[in-house]
């Protein structure tokens, strides 16, 4: 068993609707405590490359919104699936950069979570054998009230699936919500429910919430397995066409 303790990929999977702004304000501002309490030591050094998704929709699952630190819209499409597809497009140890990106985010519109979340595994990890792949989903929405929820609901059982051969530490801070208690059986999930719901997670504490992530990530230890292969784009995004300043997603 090989520690990996001080290298991280961690993608910020994060719902881009329209009240989510103090969600989004809240990581930007905690980006820091994050970190420190991911290196536990100040005298650690540690390797973690962040990046985040920030996805919202039109109510019929159309006119996609979808954000990452380089890239968005079609560019973003085309960097993970495109022919000839960019995966140095992905990922920074540059926080600063990071909380520049973010600042930037518009949000709008509905949300589709389980849309997002299969963009933010498909991006491009390190070798699961040598680094921790963390994915932090934020939402202040339950899944059954997302756009296109049966085609969503339709995919989660790929979807945990596609988390534990990825090996993928998803942890998930939302609203109480049948359809993320399916989800946190994903191995090694975890679930912290909000009790506020359409408010932003503006009742959540990002600084302790953040810390305590980093916490968890920093104690967990690895096993040396090699990777394996995993159905990339669940829901067609590798088919997304343009349209104006969106991508429109076929359902």
């Amino acid at each position: 068993m090989t520690s990996t303790k001080g290298v991280v990929d961690v993608v910020f999977c994060l719902d881009a609707s329209g009240s989510m702004a103090p969600c989004i304000d809240g990581v930007r501002k905690n980006l820091d405590v994050f970190l420190e309490a991911l290196a536990g030591d100040a005298n650690r050094k540690i390797d973690c490359r962040i990046d985040f998704l920030a996805h919202c929709c039109g109510e019929d699952g159309g006119l996609i919104r979808s954000v990452s630190l380089n890239k968005s819209g079609v560019d973003l499409i085309t960097a993970l699936y495109g022919q000839g597809a960019k995966p140095g497009a992905f990922f920074t140890t540059d926080r600063e950069a990071v909380r520049t990106a973010l600042k930037a985010v518009d949000v709008y519109g509905d949300e589709a979570m389980l849309v997002a979340l299969d963009l933010a595994l498909d991006y491009p990890w390190r070798p699961q054998a040598g680094c921790h792949r963390v994915v932090v989903m934020l939402t202040d929405e339950p899944l059954e009230a997302n756009a296109i929820w049966p085609a969503q609901q339709a995919k989660l059982d790929a979807l945990i699936d596609k988390i534990q051969k990825l090996a993928v530490k998803l942890y998930i801070v939302a609203p109480s919500s049948p359809g993320l208690d399916t989800l946190a059986e994903a191995d090694k999930c975890i679930y912290q429910k909000a009790g506020q719901t359409y408010d932003g997670l503006g009742s959540i504490d990002f600084s302790k919430v953040l810390q305590q992530i980093g916490k968890s990530v920093s104690a967990s230890v690895l096993q040396g397995k090699p990777d394996v292969g995993v159905k990339r784009a669940l829901f067609g995004q590798d088919q997304w066409v343009a349209s104006n300043d969106s991508i429109r997603g076929g359902r």
